[in-house]
């Protein structure tokens, strides 16, 4: 079934965005009286609803709540190096159709990436939106958080509870051990490096804070590769992969 996003929901009625109302109408195909699903981004709650036009205006008549429960127990930050513009966008996709809960882009030592006020407020709508339509696509019912880019020393600062978890080429310690050890844990960070790697200042920041280093094998894999890697066994181990 169709589904849009939408923002609004008034007198039995959602209210569809533009480029909502042009999916379905357009791309979709769909008229009036046809049903299609109404996801409310702010209340986590999906509606049926049955397409409607009156006076020229396109809105959805609500037929009911539907109960929708794609998203995962496990709470997942994904704290991503900023890394080029394509492979980071594809990261924060399949992260959101992975169920992550956030996504924190990091800057490291040897972050190529650096965004000036200007160029970070458009990296943010153009995220924002690839996420949204990441959500809408697979299901889920709520939207990650998705936070301005930040250094690693700020992030760490912050510091929440939960389990940290670094991937790392340089140390050898499984990641599944770590998982194995921490069964129980219903909050992780997972931390991911850029193109080339943590820089040995980085490693010493988190060193400091007793973030966990783990490793995903022998094998050597890109920054993106190993996010989406890194994730799929956390669901898996920890989260709802399992059933």
């Amino acid at each position: 079934m169709a589904r849009a996003l939408i923002h609004l929901v008034e007198n039995g009625r959602v209210l569809l965005p533009k480029e909502e109302l042009h999916h379905l109408v357009r791309v979709r195909r769909l008229k009036a009286g046809d049903k299609f699903e109404a996801l409310d981004v702010k209340e986590g709650k999906v509606y049926r609803c049955t397409l409607s036009k009156e006076g020229g205006i396109w809105h959805g008549l609500i037929l009911d709540t539907l109960e929708v429960d794609a998203d995962p127990p496990l709470k997942i930050t994904l704290a991503q190096a900023l890394i080029k513009k394509d492979k980071f966008e594809w990261v924060i996709q399949k992260a959101t159709e992975l169920g992550v809960s956030e996504i924190i882009p990091i800057l490291t030592c040897r972050t190529e990436i650096r965004l000036d006020e200007k160029r970070e407020q458009r990296k943010l709508q153009r995220w924002s939106k690839i996420v949204a339509e990441a959500v809408n696509q697979c299901g889920r019912s709520r939207l990650p958080i998705l936070g301005s880019p930040v250094s690693l020393a700020a992030l760490l600062e912050e510091r929440t509870e939960g389990l940290w978890i670094v991937l790392d080429e340089a140390t050898d310690f499984p990641m599944r051990q770590l998982l194995a050890e921490c069964h129980s844990a219903e909050n992780c960070i997972l931390l991911v490096g850029p193109e080339g790697g943590w820089d040995d200042r980085d490693r010493e920041i988190l060193s400091a804070e007793k973030a966990h280093s783990v490793s995903l094998g022998p094998r050597i894999m890109r920054a993106e590769t190993a996010s989406i890697a890194a994730l799929a066994v956390l669901q898996y181990e920890l989260g709802d992969f399992n059933g």
